[in-house]
């Protein structure tokens, strides 16, 4: 019973809150030199999303007002086969800032129930469970075609307020 109580709680938290909960964490790194201008990098990750989340889409579009210098985008921005659009359209006002992107493996593949307890098992801890394909390619065509650096397992570099970034990436390590 006790069980069955705190996993209807946890589940609860997750859909009604957790699902809505998006956050933007600032860090200031001290690593330029001193008397340099501050580089604004906005690191965008784990969107998950779906065609039907407007409120997520509009605070994601709504990033556009921190005027980041360069975006960095770290994968897993689909959950639905039908959500490249919505993604596109979600960063569309960042995507005339310079930007680099790799792809997660939700990227490639729909989510698909997970027993958590797995992780658990030493059997279990490679073998990766997953849906079905994802249009991955079409979301890296809308990155490509904005002016952004595909990084999977490549390397590249951007000037950005007239200083030369080096950025590495690799594919999704899941896959």
């Amino acid at each position: 019973m006790g069980l069955g109580v705190t996993a209807a709680g946890c589940l609860a938290y997750a859909a009604g809150y957790e699902v809505r909960a998006f956050r933007l964490r600032r860090f200031d790194v001290p690593v330029l030199p001193p008397g340099s201008r501050p580089l604004r990098v906005l690191h965008v990750s784990d969107l998950h999303m779906t065609p039907g989340q407007h409120r997520k889409k509009a605070w994601v579009r709504g990033l556009a007002v921190l005027e980041p210098d360069v975006v960095v985008n770290t994968g897993d921005n689909l959950a639905h086969q039908h959500a490249v659009p919505t993604v596109l359209d979600a960063l569309e006002p960042l995507m005339d800032r310079p930007g680099v992107f790799v792809g997660g493996s939700n990227d490639y593949y729909a989510p698909k129930p997970k027993n958590p307890a797995r992780y658990l098992l030493p059997s279990d801890r490679h073998r990766h469970v997953h849906g079905g394909d994802l249009p991955w390619k079409d979301l890296r065509d809308g990155f490509v075609d904005a002016g952004w650096v595909d990084l999977c397992n490549a390397r590249a570099s951007l000037t950005v307020d007239g200083r030369t970034l080096t950025f590495a990436g690799v594919d999704d390590p899941h896959t």
